[in-house]
């Protein structure tokens, strides 16, 4: 069985994509406006940054969900803070319900 990492994918590649890829189209607009570059090679270089970005989230997704279903399968599930008994009694001493149904709060004393 293989146990999974301690901390979750890094998130570095897709961020670094979403960042650049507008950049990159914004540039390659000024370039087309200008008249430097042809519009067919614009179209091409926006539909590789779109292409770029979206290989990179879906494989940033895939990476988060690999590392999900590994501590699912590892039997991990999410950190107990307290027993669930102390919760209950924690809440029912800070909350009564009075006759009429509504709801308070007592407050606390520190």
């Amino acid at each position: 069985m293989i146990e999974p990492t301690p901390e979750a994918p890094s998130d570095r590649r897709a961020n670094i994509a979403v960042g650049l890829a507008p950049v990159f189209v914004v540039v390659v607009f000024t370039l087309i406006v200008t008249g430097l570059i042809a519009f067919d090679t614009g179209v091409a270089i926006f539909l590789a940054c779109t292409t770029w970005v979206v290989y990179e989230m879906l494989g940033y997704q895939r990476a988060v969900d690999a590392y999900e279903q590994s501590s699912l399968s590892a039997g991990r599930s999410w950190p107990d803070f307290e027993a669930p008994e102390a919760l209950e009694r924690e809440t029912s001493a800070r909350l009564s319900i009075s006759a009429r149904g509504s709801l308070h709060f007592e407050h606390s004393r520190l």
